[in-house]
């Protein structure tokens, strides 16, 4: 069972197991906005219904950056080669860094782009016009928040999708 984080302001932050959601609501860090009605857990003298919504009594300190990672930065290309411009899987993408790292090149998010293989190799420690290849787009740091990246599964409630304003399928 999987209970739904919300912060102060009832934003979601991160959905959380069972036993998790239960050290939130027993440290006092956490209220029940919703239980699963036939979801409980006995210990040896009490019962407890499991939480389906909780809701945290401090406000989420959210980090303002995404951290860089290689799935982040597939992500933030949409999976897409930023030269020959084709969809490929995390498997078939590599890390090209547009100031080749032997020139004095960062890994940063600003200097670093998703590419297929055969285009990493074919631009080698050029520059992408050196190599008379073009960049899709100037490579910078992404705006979206990780923080609102949770990942719903098909089992779970349909009560959380009002909190994400989305639709139920």
């Amino acid at each position: 069972m999987r209970t739904l984080v919300l912060d102060s302001t009832y934003y979601p932050v991160r959905i959380v197991n069972w036993q998790k959601a239960m050290i939130l609501l027993f440290t006092g860090r956490a209220e029940i906005v919703t239980e699963y009605q036939d979801r409980r857990i006995a210990g040896v003298t009490n019962s407890f219904t499991l939480p389906k919504i909780l809701r945290l009594y401090s406000r989420h300190k959210s980090e303002k950056k995404v951290r860089f990672s290689r799935q982040n930065l597939f992500w933030r290309d949409a999976f897409k080669c930023q030269y020959c411009l084709e969809i490929h899987s995390a498997s078939l993408l590599t890390i090209d860094h547009v100031l080749p790292q032997s020139r004095g090149g960062k890994t940063s998010w600003e200097n670093v782009v998703s590419a297929c293989a055969p285009c990493n190799t074919k631009k080698g420690n050029k520059l992408p016009h050196e190599a008379n290849m073009r960049l899709l787009k100037k490579p910078e740091q992404p705006k979206w928040s990780p923080q609102i990246c949770l990942r719903l599964k098909e089992d779970d409630p349909e009560e959380w999708y009002q909190w994400f304003s989305l639709k139920s399928a």
